[in-house]
């Protein structure tokens, strides 16, 4: 055998792993005897093993090592050399099996030559066994990742986010931890619970019988369950692959939002408060609503007002429909231990966040602490959907609370990570050298963030190892009104704080004013959204503009309202009023120039009704342009899909207002002095541009 594989000076990056396994994986699709993705992921898992033997067993590293003219024969698909490799491999399969007892003792290759020949040379030069580098578990988990994206038609769960659930979950079956997905679609959870259980041991230094322990640990303690067969059989293989557990079967079919799959020990041994570990990305959406009156009786999350919920009576009982995200998150903490199971779920962002899911928040801090949240990138479930989401982490209460309680003791790990590894399409993306130059090392700040997680279990500063990681005051969640959870709300400021008894100018009183906007303007509000009629433009009909006009001289917007539109009085704004765009693109503040009294404006925009008794409406709008302002003004960003925020946020912004009216003043009169200057702007401009097109048509 050791002939057949001489030196090779390959060195294959992670990028080069991930090209290859595509190759065998294309090539596989079209040509092999065994062409399903399952079979696939098994066969390839079969010929890694062999490999993992060779150099494990016999000492030879990489075991596919190939001459140049040997390897590109072998990829040309030239069938003597072929069958003198495969021939060798499949002596190796056997071996490994006589040693280790994996598989099945009548378990043979089922690739043809040909078929194993290419394979292992698209893997030459590459150590299979190397410590420093999962390469069985990539290789399975980019196949995954293959047949998901275009079998599956399911959202593939980035192994980024599950190797880092991993890590906050802290699972490890040596101390009885289990681990269960019971949405577990094609198994992207439970492969990295299989994939963790391997870095534990190596971490540990476990060398001899590694292989073996690796399947004894994780085939007693990782489960799953799914709906759809198919999706489910996905599952398996790719396990099966990665653990060769013969016919155990670790994902079983199933309708995990039935109560009755989990009141007693399943098949699959699951069952309610039962489980160390749980983690999950569950289907999401609003457009996907449960709606079975029998599912729904079994979960407090689907009452109108939820049960437990202190002082809230009107409605009591009444059931509704709700998205299965929802329903899922109270599922998946009824599975886990009271007092110390631990739950890693992918959530979206409306939940965290979102003023119409306080209800949601308020439940999982009374049933759950929560140990941690990591803002996803927006790319993280791109090209398939544009969901915002994060991960979410939490342990079960013993008992759960009558309300969120304050403990000042209690800090949550928090981190935006900005790089997944694909850009919005789906393709790779690529760190740069300082030089400029596009390397071969993946775009990706997750491993940043697994060590900053683990320094913050040691009391550490966070943001030394990775800029967007930061713990945050449990007491200072539970005294936010809306219960956010989410990171970006929590984020420590990147401007300097605003200043309290610092002075303002010699001679004149020192320091601020501190007051909440809502109570220094007449009102914030937007109009509700309903059909709009519109008309072509004439000198009778309204101009109607959207938040991307609001900062323009000469607005752009081609919808027009008839003059007598029984609906214009609510969306007219009048000059003065201050504009801030609540979606889409949040928090671009302007305001209504004389040029635009009258005009109709869309319900995607805030209106602020100064009051100027209480505060100089210029002031206002200077402060609403400065970092300080902008930067709160984003902490309030909800929503999923379209960022949003609302009046009552804006309302609750503190505005620093200073002593000195001299200051006060000058900074008004400076603002006004610029407002008027756009005004004359807007009316140059509108008169250069009627006589021009005057001129054309003439």
């Amino acid at each position: 055998m050791a002939s057949l594989f001489g030196p090779t000076d390959l060195k294959p990056s992670s990028v080069h792993l991930q090209q290859r396994v595509t190759q065998i994986y294309d090539h596989l699709y079209a040509n092999a005897a065994v062409r399903t993705p399952s079979g696939i992921c098994t066969e390839v898992g079969k010929l890694l093993h062999a490999a993992m033997f060779l150099e494990e067993a016999q000492g030879q590293v990489p075991a596919f090592s190939f001459e140049r003219t040997d390897l590109r024969a072998l990829l040309n698909q030239e069938q003597f050399r072929s069958t003198q490799v495969a021939t060798g491999i499949r002596r190796a399969f056997k071996e490994m099996n006589g040693s280790w007892h994996l598989y099945q003792d009548t378990a043979e290759l089922l690739l043809s030559d040909l078929d194993i020949a290419y394979t292992a040379a698209q893997l030459a030069g590459i150590p299979v066994s190397d410590r420093d580098r999962d390469v069985f578990g990539d290789t399975i988990e980019i196949i995954r990742s293959h047949w998901v994206k275009r079998v599956g038609g399911q959202y593939f769960t980035d192994h980024h986010v599950t190797s880092l659930a991993m890590t906050l979950l802290d699972f490890d079956p040596r101390r009885g931890d289990d681990l269960v997905d019971i949405c577990a679609g094609t198994g992207g959870f439970l492969l990295a619970g299989i994939n963790h259980i391997r870095r534990v041991l190596e971490s540990k230094g476990s060398k001899s019988g590694f292989e073996s322990e690796l399947v004894r640990l994780a085939s007693k303690s990782v489960r799953g369950q799914e709906v759809d067969k198919g999706i489910c059989d996905l599952a398996n293989a790719s396990l099966h692959a990665r653990l060769n557990s013969g016919t155990l079967h670790l994902v079983s079919v199933g309708d995990s939002l039935r109560l009755e799959a989990f009141q007693t020990k399943s098949r699959n041994g699951l069952a309610f408060g039962s489980h160390s570990c749980a983690a999950s990305n569950p289907p999401f959406g609003t457009k996907i609503t449960i709606k079975d009156p029998g599912i729904l009786k079994g979960y407090d999350l689907a009452m109108t007002t939820p049960r437990g919920t202190v002082g809230l009576i009107e409605g009591w009982g009444k059931l509704t429909p709700r998205a299965p995200d929802i329903l899922f998150l109270e599922q998946n903490v009824r599975m886990l231990k009271p007092g110390s199971g631990r739950l890693a779920i992918v959530l979206p962002y409306q939940i965290l966040s979102g003023p119409q899911t306080y209800y949601v928040r308020e439940w999982l801090l009374r049933h759950c602490k929560l140990l941690a949240v990591i803002d996803l990138p927006t790319e993280t479930f791109q090209p398939h959907t544009g969901t915002k989401t994060a991960l979410v982490v939490v342990k079960r209460r013993e008992t759960p609370l009558t309300e969120p309680q304050l403990d000042c003791d209690a800090r949550v790990f928090m981190s935006m990570p900005r790089w997944i590894g694909h850009d919005r399409r789906g393709n790779p993306t690529y760190r740069k050298s300082s030089d400029g130059r596009t390397t071969d090392s993946i775009l990706t700040d997750f491993p940043d963030v697994e060590e900053a997680f683990r320094l913050f279990l040691k009391g550490g500063v966070p943001s030394t190892v990775h800029p967007g990681s930061f713990g945050a005051a449990y007491s200072e969640i539970v005294k936010d009104g809306m219960l956010r959870i989410n990171a970006l709300f929590h984020r420590p400021s990147t401007a300097s704080e605003l200043p309290k008894q610092k002075g303002v100018s010699k001679g004149e009183p020192g320091g601020w004013e501190y007051r909440r906007v809502g109570d220094v303007v007449k009102k914030i509000f937007f109009p509700t959204r309903f059909k709009r009629d519109y008309v072509d433009g004439t000198s009778e009909t309204v101009p109607f503009l959207g938040g991307a006009n609001i900062t323009e001289l000469i607005p752009t917007s081609d919808k027009w309202l008839r003059s007598d539109d029984p609906k214009l009085e609510v969306l007219r704004v009048e000059a003065g009023w201050i504009l801030v765009t609540r979606s889409g693109s949040t928090g671009i503040v302007s305001s209504v120039p004389e040029q635009w009294h009258g005009y109709a404006m869309s319900e995607h925009v805030i209106r602020i009704v100064p009051d100027p008794q209480k505060i100089d409406p210029n002031y206002l709008l200077a402060f609403l342009r400065t970092r300080y302002a902008q930067e709160r003004l984003a902490r309030g960003v909800f929503g999923s899909v379209i960022d949003e925020i609302t009046p009552e946020f804006i309302a609750d912004l503190e505005l620093p207002v200073p002593r000195s009216r001299a200051l006060l003043a000058s900074i008004a009169k400076e603002v006004s002095e610029s407002e008027q200057a756009r005004q004359k702007a807007i009316e140059n401009m509108t008169r250069a541009v009627s006589r021009l097109n005057a001129a054309l048509t003439s």
